[in-house]
């Protein structure tokens, strides 16, 4: 098992281009069984990718290369032991829809709240993905969330 997490920053895009990415996302990632989560907060992505690792560096080849963003920077990649996301396909979360799964995301990564010691280690890539979760929902600007 492989995992990868990008940041990105999302070009003049509309709401029904932020569907069709998702939409395009699910379907694949049903197909080739890859889980992970997408946030789109403010002009900028974060995504989250698990799944066999040759799926996963293809998928991200070709996100690279998607004219709906620029500015795609890998922030961690590497091989797990089991899935972060295993019953997510592609959840979304933004706070332009907002929905119970993203209010959590949003209390996990509030500065005020501390989150109490795990009985499992994340890995390192979760770990990236989360930091950039928290500083993009804080708005601790772009530069920051890496």
């Amino acid at each position: 098992m492989y995992n990868l997490v990008y940041r990105s920053t999302a070009n003049t895009i509309s709401s029904a281009q932020v569907d069709d990415i998702l939409n395009e996302s699910r379907d694949f990632n049903s197909k080739y069984d890859i889980t992970g989560c997408l946030i789109y907060h403010e002009g900028f992505f974060i995504q989250y990718l698990e799944g066999e690792a040759e799926i996963i560096l293809a998928l991200f080849e070709k996100i690279r290369i998607d004219p709906r963003h620029y500015e795609v920077i890998l922030l961690s990649k590497g091989n797990i032991y089991s899935r972060e996301f295993d019953t997510w396909s592609m959840a979304y979360l933004s706070d332009d829809l907002p929905n119970e799964a993203f209010q959590y995301i949003k209390l996990m990564v509030s500065p005020e709240f501390e989150i109490p010691e795990m009985s499992v280690i994340p890995n390192p890539t979760s770990k990236r993905f989360w930091l950039a979760a928290k500083n993009l929902l804080n708005k601790l600007g772009h530069e920051n969330f890496s």
